[in-house]
C-alpha cells in the first residue's frame, strides 16, 4: 500500500452527513489527493460524525485541533481591532483638524486619540504575540485513534459540499462517530460562525437553520456500500483475528458461518 498526503481538515456543525437517521453535532473531514504516477479520478475524503460524550468529556487530541484554530481567530480579531482604532484616530484628527474642534466634534471624538502612549504599546505587543501564536504549528496526527475510532465506513462517489460542488470525491463515513463535549462543540460553534478577518469582514455563511453544513442531499441512485471487518481488517488485528476476521460473537452479522 501507500500513503495518500492530506490536503486539509475541515470541521462544520452541525454534520453535513445523516447516518441511521440522525444528524450529528458536527463533521470532521480530511480531505486528501491521489499521488500515484498513473492517474486516477476521486479524490478521497475521510469524514468522522462528531457526537456528544455521555459523561460530557472533553476529547483531548481534538481540542488540541480546536485550540490551533482558536489561535488564527484570536489573532485576526485583534487585526480587526487594530484597524478599527486605526479608523478611529484618523476620524478624530480629521474632524480635530477640518473643522477646528468645535464642542459637538471633541465630544465625537472617540477617547482613543487621547490614550496614554503605554496603552497602544501594550495593544500592540499583545497583537504581535497572538500573530506569532497564530503562525505556530505543532506537529499532528489528524487520524489519531481518539478521531477515527474504526477502520469500517459508508462510502459513495459524491461531490464538494461546497461551491462549485463538483463531484469527485470519494467518501468514506466513518461508522464510529468521535465524541467531544458540550463545551468544545460551543468553541467551534464560535470560531465557525462570528469569525472575521483582519478586515474586519465576516467569514461565515453559515444559517440559522443549517449551520455551516451544505442541507442534505438526495442519494441520487448513486451507490452506496459499506465496508466492515468481512472486508478487510487492519494490520494489528490480522494475527489475533487469522481467518475469522471479525470478532467471534459478530460473525453471523457479517456473513459468516459462526458454528464455523
Amino acid at each position: 500500500g501507500y500513503q495518500l498526503p492530506v490536503l486539509h481538515v475541515d470541521v462544520k456543525v452541525p454534520s453535513e452527513h445523516w447516518m441511521d437517521g440522525k444528524q450529528y453535532a458536527a463533521e470532521y473531514q480530511i480531505f486528501m489527493i491521489q499521488n500515484r504516477e498513473e492517474k486516477r479520478r476521486g479524490a478521497p475524503a475521510i469524514s468522522v460524525l462528531f457526537d456528544i460524550h455521555p459523561e460530557n468529556e472533553d476529547n483531548h487530541r481534538i481540542g488540541q485541533m480546536i485550540d490551533e484554530f482558536q489561535k488564527v481567530y484570536d489573532a485576526d480579531m485583534a487585526e480587526c481591532e487594530d484597524n478599527r482604532r486605526k479608523q478611529r484616530r484618523l476620524g478624530a484628527w480629521a474632524e480635530s483638524t477640518l473643522w477646528g474642534g468645535s464642542k459637538i466634534t471633541e465630544e465625537a471624538q472617540s477617547t482613543i486619540i487621547d490614550e496614554p502612549a503605554e496603552v497602544e504599546t501594550e495593544f500592540q505587543e499583545n497583537l504581535g504575540n497572538l500573530r506569532r501564536k497564530a503562525q505556530e504549528y505543532k506537529r499532528w496526527n489528524p487520524f489519531h485513534e481518539t478521531i477515527v475510532r474504526s477502520l469500517w465506513f459508508y462510502g459513495y462517489e459524491g461531490s464538494l459540499t461546497e461551491p462549485p460542488c463538483l463531484e469527485f470525491v470519494e467518501w468514506r463515513i466513518i461508522l464510529e462517530p468521535a465524541l467531544i463535549s458540550t463545551r468544545q462543540l460551543a468553541q467551534m460553534k464560535n470560531i465557525l460562525f462570528n469569525h472575521v478577518n483582519g478586515k474586519c469582514e465576516r467569514t461565515s455563511v453559515h444559517s440559522s437553520e443549517n449551520g455551516v453544513a451544505r442541507p442534505l442531499q438526495p442519494l441520487n441512485d448513486r451507490a452506496l456500500y459499506q465496508c466492515m471487518c468481512r472486508d478487510f481488517i487492519g494490520d494489528k488485528d490480522r494475527q489475533w483475528y487469522g481467518e475469522n476476521r471479525c470478532q467471534w460473537t459478530e460473525r453471523d452479522q457479517f456473513g459468516f458461518d459462526k458454528e464455523k
